[in-house]
């Protein structure tokens, strides 16, 4: 079981990613500005204002959990659009 962590290498992604890689199996993180320092993750380069690039990214990963823990502060078209992208593109897999 794939999981995708976006938001990896935050303060709470983090802590995400060092619990799935205590779990079977290697998590995948995404970051923004650098990589986590996690060995056990995947790391991908992520913009969430990047529609474009976060269609391939989840295609390539195609993960079964996907946990969105990034954190664009003050940035709306990250904190919300992103965020909104994400669950949108997750509905149209529903069929």
């Amino acid at each position: 079981m794939t999981v995708l962590i976006i938001g990896g290498s935050d303060f709470l992604g983090a802590a995400l990613v060092r619990q799935a890689g205590s779990a079977d199996g290697r998590p995948v993180a995404t970051f923004h500005s650098r990589p986590g320092d996690d060995g056990r993750a995947t790391w991908h380069h992520l913009d969430l204002r990047d529609p474009i690039n976060m269609e391939k990214l989840l295609d390539t990963v195609a993960p079964a959990v996907l946990i969105n823990a990034s954190s664009g502060g003050a940035d709306w078209a990250v904190t919300a659009e992103g965020g909104i992208r994400l669950v949108a593109r997750l509905g149209s897999l529903d069929g």
